[in-house]
């Protein structure tokens, strides 16, 4: 009776077959929707977490790994030469004075400190560093025999943490150039990147060019080197560098080289930087092809 009451008073809102029907297949085509968006965002995470996936990611902020070695390094020497003043030092690795720098002469071994202070500071390799390099050392910068040691406090490199050692030791090639060799040992965790990565290795770095100045701009360095390391899901790697990556410290960039990556002892990927010209391009070849890369 309420029913037919509600029809003789209301008769224009009556249920229309019609509308019925369509508003059933939207609600159809919603529901399905909303099960393929939630198919693709499982996708998506399962491919950011998928081997190959990280692997590529790994292999295209390396060379930035590279690069950051260098520049500590660079850093070591710097701070181990008593002819740069500590502000000479502080304004060759920093853009505005931000490392604080001091020299311990009366330990044995002898220390360096640098300082980057707790909030991010503008480098002269156009990154961002926090935190504290600590620098053990005998001898000087550049003489054969020489040793250095650096540890790592709270440090940070645009936002990757970097804990672990480096234990260099100074030479002479046979072409007579100072020769730098480092054994490494490194856990740096990527923010963006699903954990910890880790790298333990050596290189071998060749100074040919800009051994007669104190000045970093002109430096240019041959490096070799192989190692290995572990990364999130189960990941390992093995990596060595084929041809000598060519470092000049005018250059953000590494300009030349390329390095061999194998993935779980089964891939191989090869991480070539160019012919010599100072971009931010590399190439990845891999069973699939080659492709280009833009390195950061």
């Amino acid at each position: 009776m309420k029913n037919f009451l509600f029809i003789a008073q209301y008769p224009n809102m009556m249920p229309n077959a019609d509308l019925i029907r369509r508003s059933l297949q939207l609600q159809r085509k919603m529901v399905l929707g909303g099960i393929l968006l939630l198919g693709f965002l499982s996708s998506c995470r399962k491919d950011d977490q998928n081997p190959e996936s990280l692997m590529e990611q790994f292999l295209s902020t390396d060379s930035e790994n590279e690069q950051i070695t260098q520049f500590e390094e660079d850093g070591a020497e710097v701070g181990m030469d008593q002819r740069v003043s500590l502000g000479d030092a502080s304004e060759m690795l920093s853009a505005s004075r931000c490392a604080n720098i001091t020299r311990d002469n009366v330990s044995n071994p002898r220390r360096i400190t640098i300082n980057y202070g707790p909030v991010n500071c503008l480098c002269r390799d156009g990154r961002y560093r926090r935190g504290v390099v600590i620098i053990e050392y005998t001898g000087a910068r550049g003489v054969a025999g020489s040793t250095a040691s650096m540890s790592f406090s709270n440090y940070f490199v645009n936002d990757r943490g970097i804990s672990g050692n480096r234990n260099l030791v100074f030479g002479t090639s046979t072409q007579g150039n100072p020769l730098r060799t480092t054994q490494f040992n490194l856990s740096i965790t990527h923010p963006n990147h699903n954990g910890a990565w880790t790298r333990q290795g050596l290189r071998v770095r060749e100074k040919i060019a800009g051994d007669s100045t104190v000045t970093l701009m002109d430096d240019v360095y041959l490096i070799t080197g192989n190692g290995s390391g572990s990364g999130p899901n189960g990941i390992t790697f093995n990596h060595n560098i084929l041809t000598p990556m060519r470092k000049e410290g005018s250059c953000r960039w590494l300009v030349s080289g390329s390095i061999q990556f194998s993935r779980n002892n089964q891939t191989s990927r090869t991480l070539d930087f160019g012919n010599g010209a100072c971009d931010d391009q590399a190439t990845i070849t891999t069973s699939n092809g080659v492709r280009t890369i833009t390195l950061p």
